[in-house]
């Protein structure tokens, strides 16, 4: 993978959510029903980001521990992002329009530091997350059953996932949204 996986949670081009900039605030409370950008799918976002940076993280960690080659560890997160790609897109599209309107509406500083305040919890959550599988089964151990765990689908957004009713509606959403421009 050519780009780390936060930078492209957070930097992909806004496509599919069509953003309400005049109603985007960074401050969660400020969500209203007509906002796309709603603390349930904000919360939902920020569990994707912090996913997708503990991927990279393990990636970056266990090649070549627990029996894992560099390639296995590619071919089980390429593996883990085609089966996800269509909910990947909306969280980029949905992280890079709440950003976008942040922007708009409070300035590239207020943008600025939503990014840098998003990026610091998802790497301080992820780390944890990390540390807890290290020092539950040791760095061998812990990669392997990581990406046993990534490759057996557990971690899929599908029925099951912790937020996939939100995100769900969210592709729905952006299905019809799609559909309507063409």
């Amino acid at each position: 993978m050519k780009y780390p996986l936060l930078a492209l949670s957070l930097c992909l081009p806004l496509l599919t959510v069509q953003a309400a900039p005049s109603k985007a605030s960074s401050n969660a409370s400020a969500a209203s029903k007509d906002n796309p950008f709603t603390k349930e799918r904000t919360q939902a976002a920020g569990n994707l980001s912090t996913t997708l940076v503990t991927i990279q993280k393990m990636a970056n960690g266990c090649k070549g521990k627990g029996e894992l080659s560099e390639e296995i560890v590619k071919k089980t997160v390429q593996g883990w992002q085609t089966q996800n790609k269509n909910y990947l897109q909306v969280h980029f599209d949905y992280v890079s329009g709440y950003l976008a309107a942040i922007k708009q509406v409070e300035g590239e500083e207020a943008e600025k530091k939503a990014l840098a305040e998003m990026t610091k919890f998802n790497n301080d959550e992820a780390n944890k997350i990390v540390k807890t599988m290290i020092e539950k089964d040791g760095v061998e151990l812990g990669c392997k059953k990581y990406f046993g765990i990534l490759a057996s689908g557990a971690l899929d957004i599908k029925e099951g996932y912790p937020d996939f009713k939100i995100w769900k509606g969210m592709l729905e959403y952006s299905k019809k949204s799609t559909s309507a421009k063409k």
